[in-house]
């Protein structure tokens, strides 16, 4: 028996939903495999389930033979986790202007890309297949050969320099830093110099510190933003050099993964890629493809398939 089969003798045994209906099997579903069962709450501290104040109704060994049964009974949910969706949270409907859930039809043994937004009263769905089956040509559009490696690390070494001096925020901090050093200066020497009496000189230096940590922290954190945004184009770098080479040898999580550092957006009409937003890094390395003869430019934020 299902959990189908427990709902329908629950039914005539006078069990009902909140609004008097059949319970559904989402609910039996979640009452049976509910670890409320082995004395635990819904509460966990990381990956350890927090203990309630109620005794276990059932020992470990019966609750995992309850889950085992309802695991070989439960088609739906087993076709449901065995399929993966590779642009699962990526995909767009152009047809329909909305974004798409990713659901699979276990009778008809497919899967689907649905539009959340419905037109003319329907959604529109793309099968899995067929969208994923064209991820492999943008891949390879997208990828850069070593010469343009080669530019782009020149380019980017060049454009890194020019940012640094010109951020106006570091700048400013670094300026009143000096500032601060000369004033700091000055304000001993007068101590030594017994112009301003010893409480001065211990207040004012106490505010000059107080001031340059501040800044010190700014000049820092600016440093390091700038160091982290370089490192993540070196590493968009690596990979665009060998993007093609690494969606055809990974596994479905390698290239589940490639998918989400590369690609922001996946618009799809009518069953074709017909643009792709990338991430930051990779929209700039994207103009320097070595396949940009055959894509044509979709902007700052991406390119436009032909």
């Amino acid at each position: 028996m299902d959990i189908g089969g427990v709902g329908r003798p629950s039914y005539s045994l006078g069990y009902r939903g909140k609004f008097g209906n059949k319970i559904p099997k989402t609910t039996w579903s979640n009452i049976f495999h509910n670890r409320f069962y082995l004395g635990e709450t819904w509460l966990k501290r990381g990956d350890v389930p927090i203990k309630g104040n109620h005794e276990p109704l059932v020992d470990e060994v019966i609750f995992a033979q309850v889950q085992q049964i309802l695991a070989e009974h439960d088609k739906h949910r087993q076709r449901i986790r065995r399929h993966k969706y590779l642009l699962k949270g990526l995909v767009y409907s152009v047809d329909a202007g909305s974004a798409c859930w990713a659901e699979t039809h276990p009778r008809k043994k497919a899967s689907y890309y649905r539009s959340r937004e419905e037109v003319d009263g329907a959604h529109i769905f793309y099968n899995t297949k067929d969208v994923e089956s064209q991820i492999p040509d943008v891949i390879g559009a997208i990828t850069i050969d070593d010469w343009a490696r080669q530019d782009l690390r020149k380019e980017l070494a060049r454009w890194f320099d020019a940012e640094a001096n010109e951020d106006g925020e570091l700048k400013r901090a670094e300026t009143r830093l000096a500032k601060l050093e000369r004033v700091e200066k000055n304000l001993q020497r007068l101590a030594i110099e017994e112009e301003i009496s010893f409480e001065d000189f211990k207040e004012h230096r106490t505010r000059i510190e107080a001031e340059k940590a501040r800044l010190k922290n700014t000049v820092d954190a600016i440093k390091q933003r700038q160091h982290l945004v370089k490192a993540d184009f070196e590493i968009a770098l690596q990979l665009a050099n060998e993007l093609d080479f690494l969606f055809g040898k990974g596994n479905f999580d390698e290239r589940r993964l490639l998918c989400e550092t590369v690609f922001k957006r996946i618009y799809v009409e009518d069953g074709k890629i017909t643009e792709v937003e990338l991430n930051s890094s990779f929209s700039l390395i994207a103009t320097k493809a070595k396949s940009s003869g055959t894509v044509l430019s979709g902007g700052a934020d991406g390119i436009r398939t032909p």
